[in-house]
């Protein structure tokens, strides 16, 4: 009997070798693209660890190593992870869950990630409070030696970035608009444009206006954390990423659907994900009642946040694994109907 494994190998590897040079080329950098969301929460693990090490300390959160020589890495990561999400535009509309005889919409997984990327800059240029007599500074926005807030040496550094973030979001959003305009609006389609526009106006209001408490804000009697609240919202999109993922049976986005153990490691994510994210505000709750530490001696936080971009890591290494021979579709040949329509689909409104 001859063997053909050999012969379908080279098959399949003239196939690959034949295809047009822009099909190639997308499915490099998207297996790249995806692959940099795994580098970069390696890159923020390591940069972590060092400061930690170099300075002899481990802090509460990952988020207060904005105040350690790791700020760079952290700032970078975050920002460079957004743009990925950004850029990472999939197919499919909202996404309609089963449940029992009803239907859950949902925006698109596309949508969502579109939602996280505008959180994450925001995680990165609001920092978290700092305590006066940990860093053994003597200006502070705020008043008392162990009130939480900002040094007023990093206040100016803070604005500029809130400024930039905000004047850079206005412009992604009114170009995008402008892009999509003749795309066909979706229930969800307006989702990310308005929470852009929502969060550009209070952040504007609370960073340059209203800033006696800043980076936290007054609501009444309460304060609440800017930058605790972006990374809720972030997590809380990605983590519905996740569990359509692993809910829905057919995925439009998916030219190459997962298999049942791909699924099966979704729902579990899904299901981490969740309580981690549970976990984070179980202890901003406690927070609230003038709790330091839920457990004395122990950095929860960081091990919430640690624990919420390790399933972050390993989702995307699984899906980059499940899209990494992705289909990518052809353009129609000239003269077809196909071309006709992307023709007209191409061409600028009058």
């Amino acid at each position: 009997m001859t063997d053909t494994t050999d012969d379908k190998s080279v098959q399949n590897q003239q196939a690959q070798d034949e295809q047009p040079d822009f099909v190639t080329t997308a499915l490099k950098t998207h297996r790249y693209l995806r692959l940099s969301f795994v580098f970069a929460v390696a890159a923020l693990f390591i940069g972590v660890i060092i400061a930690s090490v170099v300075g002899g300390y481990v802090k509460g959160s990952i988020s207060y190593y904005y105040w350690t020589p790791a700020r760079n890495v952290f700032v970078g990561v975050l920002i460079a992870a957004s743009l990925a999400m950004l850029a990472l535009n999939g197919r499919g509309g909202a996404a309609e869950i089963p449940l029992g005889q009803r239907t859950l919409k949902l925006p698109s997984p596309s949508t969502l990630l579109d939602f996280a990327a505008i959180f994450g800059p925001l995680i990165a240029i609001v920092p978290t409070d700092v305590k006066a007599s940990e860093q053994g500074l003597t200006t502070f926005t705020c008043e008392g030696t162990e009130q939480s807030c900002l040094p007023k040496a990093a206040l100016p550094d803070v604005q500029n970035a809130v400024l930039t973030y905000i004047l850079i979001l206005v412009v992604i959003v009114v170009v995008m608009m402008i892009v999509q305009r003749k795309e066909k609006r979706q229930r969800f389609a307006f989702l990310v444009p308005v929470t852009a526009a929502v969060t550009a106006v209070a952040l504007f209001f609370f960073t340059f206006v209203s800033n006696d408490a800043f980076p936290y804000f007054r609501v009444g009697p309460s304060s609440f954390s800017i930058h605790y609240i972006a990374t809720f919202l972030f997590f809380a999109a990605f983590a519905t990423v996740v569990w359509i993922r692993g809910i829905r049976d057919n995925d439009p986005e998916d030219r190459t659907p997962a298999g049942d153990t791909q699924r099966l490691w979704y729902k579990i994510l899904a299901i981490a994900m969740a309580a981690d994210i549970v976990f984070l505000v179980g202890l901003a709750v406690v927070a609230q009642f003038e709790v330091e530490d839920a457990i004395p001696g122990f950095p929860e936080v960081l091990l919430g946040e640690a624990v919420g971009l390790t399933l972050f890591a390993v989702f995307w290494a699984i899906q980059t694994a499940q899209r990494w021979n992705e289909r990518i579709a052809l353009l129609p040949k000239k003269g077809t109907a196909g071309a006709a329509v992307l023709s007209r689909d191409l061409t600028p409104a009058a």
